[in-house]
């Protein structure tokens, strides 16, 4: 009678076993993850700018890809001052670029600061450091936390983001 005990107790865990052998996979793969994004962004429209005392509202939208999440749309909104140049006659400092770029995925919301310096041969060209917007971003970016460095060339009606994000689960 001991036997046929211990046997029913044995078919009894065995499921139970099954149970938290499969859920070990699943809490692996439940912690954060960090992906390098780049993209390559093109401007196909741009608004006006609207200037007043030396500081410029600039917004522009665009297609492009962004690895490893293939295409995607963007807009970007970016204030610019020109009061000080920092690096020329016609440089400006980029206070504050705002860029959402809308994957199959998710919505993900950059927030970026940097300058537009002169460059001999190829026009403006703007150097910027960004930030992650977790809160503000969507999908499997929603949380998401990480910083890049992003060159663009106005002229070119060109960007390129890149950098690390760390994505929630």
């Amino acid at each position: 009678m001991k036997a046929l005990n211990r046997s029913r107790a044995l078919l009894a865990a065995i499921p139970l076993v099954g149970i938290a052998l499969a859920a070990i996979p699943a809490a692996a793969a439940a912690g954060p993850h960090t992906v390098h994004v780049s993209a390559k962004l093109t401007v196909t429209y741009t608004a006006p700018p609207s200037c007043a005392a030396g500081i410029c509202v600039i917004a522009n939208q665009g297609t492009g890809t962004l690895a490893p999440y293939g295409p995607v749309t963007f807009t970007t909104e970016i204030t610019a001052d020109g009061n000080q140049p920092p690096c020329g006659a016609t440089s400006q400092w980029v206070n504050r670029i705002i860029r959402t770029i809308t994957t199959r995925q998710g919505t993900l919301v950059l927030h970026e600061a940097g300058l537009q310096c002169p460059q001999p041969g190829t026009g403006p060209q703007v150097k910027a450091v960004w930030a992650a917007d977790g809160a503000d971003s969507t999908g499997i970016f929603h949380d998401a936390s990480g910083q890049g460095s992003d060159t663009a060339f106005p002229a070119r009606n060109t960007a390129a983001p890149q950098g690390t994000l760390t994505l929630s689960p």
